[in-house]
């Protein structure tokens, strides 16, 4: 890191951290390169009894916990960055969006990048970008904000969403945010902005329905009366907005879930339907996500070992049933697998991603196995970090990392040594990964979409 940055960062970053931090839950609104040196060991960590005793991930390293673990998560993610990538991978950017000057492909770009690095310096710049010319550019301005929990942000899509046309140009981008961060400080305007919306036409049924569905991802039951009059009358054709109920636990979620799984449209918001009884605890509906989703492991390779697609193996549309796509079975894994009890999943994850002939399907196995992150789960991607050693299957150099991650998140030896190999020497990989799964856990490895 040059002096210039880290004196912003020590000074004027530190009061930045202290809005960031202050507006992370914001109150109800009103209108490859050189070889890395940095120095993280791969040690096994002091068994603790807040965090697990093989668990790496440490609640007080979290940015989001206090201004001196942010402070000290941003110092040294960009010192480590800056070492391997270069100055310039950091400083171009940051000077494109602290300029606002270039095409608005060159702005939305360098944002991208801002968010990606994590260069926590620039947020006084993209606030800026609020007010350019272009929505693009204020689209991914705002998205950016709330990726760092700066209420400027989350603000900012909400008086957007609150104007004429707004509904068509900013809901789902509000819906994005609000639920991606957990976000529920508006949901009483939200309320009140869906029985403001009144049901003579069918764009105010749209519109009420769908402030009524982000509601329930928000965990809020205040739409669910909306979602089932809207469902009676207009049957859903799409898992997406059945799966929205998931988020809330009420009878009324479950009437509707029930009735949709043995009545959907098509097989699609039946499973959908299926995954959000399971995750309301019906023990048959965890029962049949499970057999749904065993079935992936029996679908063939859709890609020649040069990686070329099999004739007839691609769905040339979404949702078209070929020899290798099986879409309810995706679907059970992708959706429905984290609702299942992990004594139930681990098992079945294990085998999926061992014995896929699908990259997609062991891979996601992987991630939700670390996910999971229990004592049998890590145990389990023992099995599956030897297995891919072996390489049985065209695509196992391809799930390396993928696995040396997920391993990453345990800080015993087996772990520690396993992890190792699978990073192949890529010691820049390991260090960061290393450093996320201390500081990020399971959200910095695989959700959060971070450069390393």
């Amino acid at each position: 890191m040059n002096k210039k940055n880290a004196s912003i960062i020590a000074g004027g970053g530190c009061a930045l951290l202290l809005v960031v931090l202050a507006l992370r839950d914001p109150p109800p609104v009103s209108s490859s390169g050189p070889q890395s040196s940095a120095k993280i060991a791969l040690v096994e960590l002091p068994a603790s009894k807040e965090q697990g005793s093989f668990h790496r991930y440490d609640p007080a390293r979290d940015p989001k916990s206090s201004i001196e673990a942010a402070r000290s998560y941003y110092e040294e993610r960009e010192k480590v960055f800056r070492e391997y990538h270069g100055d310039g991978r950091i400083d171009r950017p940051l000077a494109v969006v602290k300029s606002g000057q270039g095409t608005v492909s060159e702005i939305v770009t360098a944002l991208g990048a801002i968010r990606r690095h994590e260069t926590i310096t620039a947020l006084p710049y993209v606030e800026k970008l609020l007010d350019h010319s272009d929505k693009s550019v204020q689209r991914v301005a705002a998205e950016v904000l709330c990726f760092f929990g700066d209420r400027r942000g989350f603000d900012f899509i909400f008086d957007q969403r609150k104007k004429e046309g707004g509904f068509n140009d900013w809901h789902s981008l509000l819906e994005k945010v609000l639920v991606e961060n957990g976000q529920t400080a508006y949901n009483d305007e939200l309320v009140k902005m869906m029985r403001g919306i009144g049901s003579s036409s069918m764009e105010q049924r749209v519109e009420s329905c769908a402030l009524a569905k982000l509601l329930a991802r928000l965990g809020d039951t205040s739409g669910l009366n909306i979602i089932a009059e809207i469902f009676q009358k207009y049957p859903p054709e799409s898992p997406d907005s059945v799966i929205a109920l998931k988020g809330v636990s009420a009878p009324k979620a479950r009437e509707i879930a029930a009735d949709l799984a043995l009545n959907g449209i098509n097989d699609g918001v039946k499973q959908a339907a299926v995954v959000v009884l399971a995750k309301l605890g019906d023990e048959s509906a965890r029962r049949q996500i499970l057999e749904v989703a065993k079935r992936v492991t029996g679908l063939p390779q859709p890609q020649n070992a040069d990686g070329i697609d099999k004739p007839g193996m691609k769905p040339k549309v979404i949702g078209e049933i070929t020899p290798a796509w099986d879409g309810n079975a995706v679907f059970a894994l992708e959706h429905g697998m984290e609702v299942v009890a992990p004594a139930q999943a681990v098992p079945v994850l294990r085998d999926i991603a061992i014995q896929a002939d699908n990259v997609r399907f062991s891979r996601t196995a992987i991630e939700l196995l670390a996910k999971i992150g229990d004592e049998t789960a890590r145990n389990a991607l023992w099995e599956v970090a030897r297995s891919v050693q072996a390489k049985r299957r065209t695509f196992e150099d391809t799930l390396f990392t993928t696995t040396g991650k997920a391993l990453m998140l345990f800080g015993d030896p087996t772990s520690a040594s396993l992890a190792t190999t699978m990073f192949s020497g890529d010691k820049h990989g390991m260090e960061v990964s290393q450093f996320l799964a201390e500081s990020r856990g399971w959200d910095g490895l695989f959700k959060l979409d971070l450069l390393y």
